[in-house]
């Protein structure tokens, strides 16, 4: 019988040192799971910190573009405004963008004084792409899209266009060139270029809103600079027939040429003789001049220029006039201006005129289109009805 107990009570110290030990063993599992839990609380924790410390430095990088922003930014606009040629203002303008969006890749299209054409005035990166003379018609793939709609273009939002828009935008598009973002140039609801940035950098802040301000800064800077060429041009107006005077033909014509090459566009010259203008009576001759003057100044294109050159001269400069249109616009002349009268209903009287059209492949330099002017030969018209 003690045998028994004695077997009874190990089996008992038995039982209970396993129920002991199985206790034991699952305290031991519920603390290497906190303690693996810990660990991966403390190692996600590690993780937040790395990834708010790199927030944080990125912030204060952030920062520190800002204020240098701050400081340089007024600077740029100076400089921008400091430009006297639209030429320079692109340069000036692509040189701004760079600093500001660190984008190597930048183009600028002017737009011309009627704002049917763009040009492209100056490119960086891109000479690949790009040649220049480049024209691009309002209206025509992504950059005469900006400048027709007035809205900031950009590549990520294209696939938001109508179908109808995209497919217009591929069509006339440029080959091979399709811009991140570009911008319009525009002042008072008057179009001056677009500014076009490809492949921007992905750590580039804030590119868009930065290349419409400076598009912004642009347009009022090529405003001034118009605006300051027609005052030049106006402190050199002829009293008598309130045209410019002969001291602005240089210039005017130089810009002219330019435009020709930049956008593919002939140009006709026209020298116009009034012969009662160089008459002894000056009281009469001015007068003379002075109806003539209103006369081409009433029927001229707004995009067309006259100069007094002379004593009896007006010198025409007619942007997009090619052989027959210059033809078309002779017979105007040679009929119609010789039937104008004074108030005493004396005629104007006969008039003569030479041209020259400068073709769109012209290189001619300023100097041989007017001394291939002055060796043409005059065309006079058949006078006044009374001598007819």
């Amino acid at each position: 019988m003690i045998p028994g107990i004695i077997a009874g009570f190990v089996a008992g110290l038995l039982l209970m040192w396993i129920i002991l030990a199985s206790l034991s063993s699952r305290k031991v599992k519920d603390f290497e799971e906190r303690i693996s839990s810990l660990k991966s609380n403390i190692t996600s924790l590690r993780y937040q910190q790395q990834e708010a410390d790199a927030l944080h430095t990125r912030f204060d990088l952030d920062l520190k573009k800002h204020r240098d922003l701050a400081i340089i930014f007024p600077e740029i606009v100076k400089q921008v405004f400091a430009a006297r040629t639209p030429d320079e203002l692109a340069k000036l303008l692509s040189r701004a963008m760079k600093k500001l969006a660190s984008c190597e890749k930048i183009a600028v299209f002017l737009a011309d004084v009627r704002g049917g054409k763009l040009g492209l005035v100056y490119s960086e990166g891109l000479e690949n792409i790009l040649k220049q003379p480049l024209v691009v018609n309002v209206g025509d793939g992504h950059v005469g899209f900006v400048a027709e709609t007035g809205i900031v273009f950009e590549k990520k939002n294209l696939e938001k266009e109508s179908e109808l828009t995209k497919k217009r935008l591929e069509k006339t598009a440029i080959p091979d060139f399709l811009p991140d973002i570009a911008a319009p140039m525009m002042s008072q609801g008057v179009l001056y270029g677009v500014i076009c940035l490809i492949d921007v950098p992905i750590s580039a802040t804030l590119p868009k809103e930065r290349l419409v301000s400076i598009a912004a800064v642009g347009a009022a800077a090529l405003e001034g600079i118009r605006l300051l060429g027609r005052f030049e041009s106006a402190a050199d107006m002829d009293p008598d027939t309130g045209l410019p005077g002969k001291g602005r033909l240089k210039p005017v014509l130089t810009q002219e040429l330019e435009r020709v090459r930049r956008f593919d566009s002939p140009l006709a010259v026209v020298d116009l003789v009034i012969e009662r203008g160089s008459m002894d009576d000056r009281f009469r001759a001015r007068e003379f001049m002075s109806i003539g003057a209103n006369h081409l100044k009433a029927t001229m294109r707004n995009i067309d220029i006259a100069l007094r050159t002379g004593t009896d001269k007006i010198t025409m400069l007619l942007p997009g006039t090619d052989q027959d249109g210059m033809e078309n616009v002779m017979q105007r002349l040679l009929d119609d201006l010789p039937k104008l009268q004074n108030d005493a209903g004396d005629f104007l009287g006969s008039i003569r005129l030479r041209y020259l059209v400068v073709d769109t492949d012209s290189e001619e330099s300023l100097e041989n289109v007017l001394k291939n002017l002055d060796e043409k030969a005059y065309i006079s018209s058949i006078g006044a009805p009374d001598q007819i």
